[in-house]
């Protein structure tokens, strides 16, 4: 497989993907209400949601493919080889970064904590599942 910026391009594709999915399938079939009630929608937001969902759904595609590429980079600088080497490393940017920036929400918009607790639950299961799929399909996407 030919390498791009020393990372399996395959391997980046298929984790984003299944990043995206897992939103999906935690913000539609297991959270949607939760997270609908914590921001405060009501029945007459869904129709200006329903009109902005493709671009939405477009653009948050395009977010998980940039976020398994800079994952695979980062697992890809600090050497990570292995399943729990690359988890653990993922865990540790999740916390460091995601975990950090999604605070700002509770901290200063007084978002609600559970909200802070959803998405974050969220971008944790969704930087396993793709440093488990970088691992597993190519040694975490690295090999030179």
């Amino acid at each position: 497989m030919p390498r791009i910026l020393g990372l399996n391009p395959l391997a980046v594709l298929v984790a984003g993907l299944a990043f995206w999915m897992v939103g999906a399938l935690w913000y539609g079939a297991l959270f949607a209400d939760l997270w609908f009630g914590l921001w405060g929608f009501v029945e007459a937001d869904e129709a200006r949601m329903e009109a902005v969902m493709a671009p939405a759904m477009t653009a948050g595609l395009i977010q998980c493919l940039l976020f398994a590429g800079f994952l695979a980079t980062a697992l890809k600088a600090v050497k990570a080889e292995g399943l729990t080497a690359s988890i653990k490393w993922a865990v540790f940017f999740w916390a460091g970064f995601v975990l950090l920036a999604q605070a700002y929400g509770a901290i200063y918009a007084l978002q609600p904590v559970l909200l802070l607790v959803l998405d974050a639950s969220h971008t944790l299961v969704g930087f396993i599942v793709m440093s488990v799929l970088l691992s597993v399909m190519d040694s975490v996407a690295v090999k030179d």
